[in-house]
């Protein structure tokens, strides 16, 4: 059972079952859709510095585990309180999902680019006309949010409504979880990242010092990395 609450301006976690959440953990760190680099991060476009790479790409490869995240992604639409008129995928990992997830429901799907057109009708959108439409931005995965809030301004800019984002996963940083609220946008996320960690956990793939550290990057990712010695700047996501 799936249950989901409207709440602009917030981040929200998916109160899915025990053991569909666990089940959503374990598939993703089982198809290397989650990675853990302490030894050797790496630096997103964003300028952050992260030891934990997400790469929600490698669902649809994995039939099986990316038809689970579609069913779960089409209940928590479905329980939403706002009306949904059209979802939208980010250039990029965002669109598969989407358009996946579009299907599945039978509703539009739009995808946006990260830059507009040099040629045509020089828009960032491509499907059909989002004016006065309520938009459901679709992503894979939110880290720092800045591509995502950049993608919903497009939107906005083409006449739509948007108020909600949802993701497979989500960072859960204070500073993303303000961003998003600042814009009026509320986050929704399958599984809080901490349960990821908890899995990786019991299934090995980390020890207990390492998931304190990990720990203590999502909570304060630009001190972390300004602790541990990496310069950290601000651009896209």
């Amino acid at each position: 059972m799936t249950e989901l609450n409207a709440n602009s301006g917030r981040h929200l976690i998916i109160k899915s079952s025990p053991i569909a959440r666990d089940i959503t953990a374990e598939n993703l760190l089982s198809i290397g859709a989650v990675n853990f680099l302490l030894e050797n991060p790496i630096r997103l476009k964003s300028g952050l510095v992260t030891p934990i790479y997400v790469d929600n790409r490698q669902l649809i490869s994995h039939p099986e585990e990316w038809h689970d995240v579609i069913e779960t992604m089409a209940t928590c639409v479905e329980g939403l309180k706002t009306k949904v008129d059209c979802v939208a995928g980010v250039e990029g990992a965002g669109v598969s999902h989407s358009a996946a997830l579009a299907y599945r429901m039978n509703i539009p799907n739009v995808y946006v680019r990260r830059s507009a057109k040099t040629y045509g009708d020089r828009s960032r959108l491509e499907g059909a006309s989002v004016k006065g439409k309520r938009v459901l931005l679709i992503e894979d995965h939110i880290s720092t949010g800045l591509s995502s809030l950049d993608a919903i301004q497009a939107l906005r800019d083409e006449g739509a409504t948007v108020t909600d984002c949802l993701s497979i996963t989500n960072f859960d940083m204070p500073e993303t979880e303000r961003l998003f609220a600042k814009a009026g946008v509320a986050t929704y996320a399958m599984l809080p990242f901490s349960f990821i960690l908890e899995k990786a956990e019991s299934m090995g793939m980390i020890n207990t010092e390492q998931h304190q550290n990990l720990t203590d990057w999502l909570s304060t990712p630009w001190t972390w990395c300004m602790q541990h010695g990496f310069a950290v700047t601000g651009a896209e996501n």
